[in-house]
């Protein structure tokens, strides 16, 4: 009830037959007042309890996560290039002390993967060096002069070899002896630094051998005996060895699984390849007898010689070259005339360059042409 404006509670009892009741009155602030106290109380003790907490939880937040700022800071230090920065040791074995002996041997390992690819790198450079020199070297093995017989008017040669790689296994060589043009084209199984080697001895054989034997198929033959001595890497070359006699331009040739060269008639305008045995290529069998062939040319007749790096090279859809462009592109420098064997050779690697594009050389490419003038 409110009395006077108060609220309060009042409490009454009849008094039996007397007809009169007894009431008390009591005030609701009289009531709660205890409980409104002990209310007030508590929620102090609550207020003061949650801020002790929040800062006793703040202090020991920020001990715990300290490490880990450090942890953080050593890092950047190291990101930064100083890998001889020290870790620290907190001493802890807590998740904490296990990502700091994680940071210490990573930053160990860091260390010494910098040291080994330093001396990888530097490795890398010093092999480099020698592949740079290797194929020097290599390259000085091979005729580089043009014309290389100014004072020879029976035939004019040109050649030209890219390697693949720093080294190759391609390789072709021509000299004079007797009145005889000796020469040979090659390609070594496989690539870079041992089909290189093997093209070396290669080459040095048919120097030796050509200089004692007249011979194409001898010539080959013997070749072929010594590349297969202790041949346990299984390496062969393919190979076309020829000789043509600069008086009659009598020309006789052995062909070692090599691709059949071109034979370019100047005075005819017409281009065909020249008939060829297949016979195996040179150092997969010993004993094995290569046969010979003989033709004559005619006076300004161009031999056109190459590896399969011409008609099997590959654009990026892995379309090939093919002999039948190259054909095509013989017929077309014999047809407009001043037929050279510089001007073909160039006009092939133009159009190899052209059809290959932006796709990676994946094979030796070497040509030579021979004119019998």
């Amino acid at each position: 009830m409110e009395i006077d404006g108060v609220d309060s509670y009042v409490f009454y009892k009849p008094l039996g037959q007397t007809g009169c009741s007894m009431a008390i009155v009591c005030p609701e602030s009289d009531i709660f007042s205890g409980f409104n106290r002990l209310r007030h109380i508590v929620w102090s003790i609550m207020a003061v309890g949650l801020l002790l907490m929040l800062f006793f939880f703040i202090r020991i937040i920020t001990r715990e996560l300290r490490p880990l700022g450090r942890l953080a800071k050593e890092a950047e230090t190291i990101a930064s290039g100083q890998f001889d920065a020290q870790m620290p040791d907190f001493h802890r074995i807590d998740e904490i002390g296990q990502l700091s002996h994680s940071f210490a041997d990573m930053q160990q390992s860091l260390v010494r993967y910098i040291e080994e690819l330093k001396d990888t790198t530097a490795q890398k450079a010093s092999i480099e060096s020698e592949l740079h020199i290797a194929r020097a070297i290599q390259m000085a093995m091979l005729p580089k002069t043009f014309p290389p017989f100014p004072d020879c008017d029976e035939v004019s040669i040109y050649g030209q070899l890219t390697p693949a790689k720093a080294v190759g296994g391609d390789l072709y060589d021509f000299y004079i002896r007797d009145g005889r043009l000796f020469f040979c084209i090659g390609d070594v199984s496989g690539k870079g630094i041992p089909a290189s080697l093997v093209m070396t001895v290669t080459r040095a054989l048919f120097r030796t051998i050509s200089a004692h034997e007249e011979k194409p198929d001898r010539i080959v033959t013997q070749l072929s005996n010594t590349i297969s001595e202790n041949n346990e890497q299984g390496m062969f070359v393919t190979l076309f060895v020829g000789t043509i006699d600069l008086d009659t331009g009598h020309m006789a040739y052995c062909n070692a699984g090599h691709n059949p060269p071109l034979l370019i008639s100047r005075d005819e305008r017409s281009v065909g390849l020249l008939p060829v045995n297949s016979n195996l290529p040179a150092g997969i069998m010993p004993g094995w007898e290569f046969v010979g062939q003989e033709t004559d040319i005619d006076n300004g007749t161009v031999i056109f010689l190459y590896t399969d790096g011409l008609n099997e090279a590959e654009d990026i859809t892995h379309r090939q070259f093919g002999d039948e462009r190259m054909l095509t592109i013989a017929q077309v420098a014999v047809d407009s005339g001043g037929l050279t064997p510089c001007r073909l050779v160039d006009q092939m690697v133009d159009a190899v360059h052209a059809f290959v594009g932006d796709a990676e050389q994946s094979d030796d490419l070497t040509m030579m042409a021979i004119q019998y003038k």
